[in-house]
């Protein structure tokens, strides 16, 4: 059986913390070669393991590409694919308070823009964060703004606009209806992203530490989740026996499974007490196969794990979670899927690889998948 390699090569330049990170530079068309031996770059090479979910991935992510490259060498479409980042970084109590700002300033624009406003795009503003505090946590209004953002981008994700011309005048329309321009979802969508990644990010300071007084001691942190998008939607669903491997116990360069959902799973659901999203039943577990990664240069053992997940079935049963989702559902497990692991570099964890990595080409530029024995001259 062959082996699989997920590269991603890093670059000089800008990184959002706040935000999505969007590229739509088209590169399936270039060899592997170019893309691994580009000049002023640094590479990360993982292995990939054997896992049968690990070879749906593979399958997903081959479908994915092929129908990017169609779209874009046939077609002609410029916008037939984008790479997209999103990064958190260590905790600092300034780069906390920041990140509560810029919360803010996102809630005041969607309460204010004619567009939000005709969707009904709206956050109380009761919701905004304490941007001078840092002991004033919020974490019930983390997860409502969660909540309304998980709501709000499932609305736009069905509103997307294609133009048409009606008389003497264009339009666009999602469906049967009236759609959102492309520009303004765009707008939108980027500022429904940070919304999602400033909850997760103010989240880690109640998770990674026991008070924020303890800020100035957090454990070092980086994390990578790296996506793509195509015109092409095909779902590939998880089954049963998809969720048999799902785990925290890994090695610190581990490559994960991106979560890949809108909204919160039960085991985000019970790191974050959002008790008010079970009642809602409003839980989404990990229920499509999107080929998007996770990294994090953090390590779990056996014993911990065994931990984590006591506390887990222990908060569900405390809660009587029970009551509202069956938790004999194999979507339920905790964890997420392995991927493989970092043959490239031996981190010794995510400081580490700020060090080697971050400090000098913190900006992702290309990522892809190679194949055994062909010395990367296949790509995927």
């Amino acid at each position: 059986m062959s082996k699989y390699y997920y590269h991603v090569i890093y670059e000089s330049g800008f990184v959002d913390y706040y935000g999505s990170n969007v590229s739509s530079e088209f590169y399936w068309h270039y060899t592997p070669n170019k893309l691994l031996n580009e000049e002023r770059t640094q590479v990360l090479t993982f292995e990939l393991n054997d896992l049968p979910l690990t070879t749906k991935f593979i399958k997903a992510y081959k479908n994915k590409v092929w129908h990017a490259t169609y779209d874009y060498k046939i077609r002609g479409n410029k916008g037939a694919f984008e790479m997209i980042s999103d990064v958190y970084r260590g905790l600092t109590k300034d780069w906390i308070l920041e990140s509560r700002t810029e919360m803010n300033d996102i809630i005041n624009f969607f309460n204010a823009h004619p567009v939000s406003i005709e969707l009904g795009y709206s956050f109380p503003e009761e919701l905004k964060l304490n941007d001078t505090d840092l002991n004033d946590m919020r974490i019930p209004s983390l997860n409502r703004l969660h909540e309304l953002f998980e709501t709000y981008m499932s609305h736009l994700a069905d509103n997307i606009d294609t133009p048409i011309v009606i008389g003497d005048h264009q339009t666009t329309v999602a469906g049967d209806h009236v759609g959102v321009p492309s520009a303004m979802h765009d707008l939108l969508w980027h500022k429904l992203q940070s919304v999602n990644l400033l909850v997760h990010y103010n989240e880690k300071l109640d998770q990674n530490i026991d008070s924020p007084e303890e800020i100035t001691s957090a454990p070092p942190a980086y994390f990578t989740s790296l996506k793509f998008n195509v015109n092409k939607k095909t779902e590939w669903l998880l089954q049963p026996e998809d969720y048999k491997h799902f785990t925290a116990v890994r090695p610190i360069g581990s490559l994960q499974l991106d979560f890949g959902t809108v909204g919160k799973d039960m085991w985000h659901c019970a790191n974050t007490n959002d008790m008010e999203l079970i009642r809602q039943k409003m839980v989404s577990p990990q229920w499509e196969l999107n080929p998007w990664v996770q990294y994090d240069w953090n390590k779990c053992t056996e014993p911990e794990w065994e931990d984590g997940k006591k506390q887990y079935w222990d908060w569900l049963e405390d809660n009587n979670v029970s009551d509202y989702y069956d938790l004999s559902d194999p979507k339920f497990t905790p964890g997420r899927h392995q991927l493989g692991e970092c043959i490239s570099h031996n981190f010794t964890g995510p400081a580490d690889f700020v060090d080697q990595i971050i400090k000098q080409t913190p900006k992702i530029k290309y990522f892809c998948i190679t194949e055994e024995g062909r010395d990367h001259d296949h790509i995927l």
